[in-house]
């Protein structure tokens, strides 16, 4: 009875795993198609945005505010994640 059970939850939280791991993709899919409209609206790479402005070299304009938050948003989900997906294969 017991081996029923634990074949139900090991199920039930794979489907789970499943589903949390495609819904962060989906959603990292997203980020970046709005940080590739980013960069090529400003003609630079997230990564040279990112340290320009953070180096002070960039105004204080509303779209360099929401960019980067889309690379803080990309770099949480990438970790959850890797983290789901490492989870998922033990």
């Amino acid at each position: 009875e017991m081996g029923v059970e634990d074949r139900i939850l090991d199920q039930t939280l794979t489907k789970l795993i499943d589903y949390a791991v495609e819904k962060h993709q989906e959603d990292l899919n997203e980020i970046n198609a709005k940080l590739r409209a980013l960069e090529k609206e400003f003609e630079m790479t997230s990564e040279q945005f990112y340290e320009k402005f953070h180096r002070g070299e960039l105004g204080d304009e509303d779209p360099f505010f929401r960019w980067d938050a889309l690379i803080e948003m990309h770099r949480r989900v990438d970790q959850r994640l890797s983290i789901l997906l490492r989870g998922s294969s033990l």
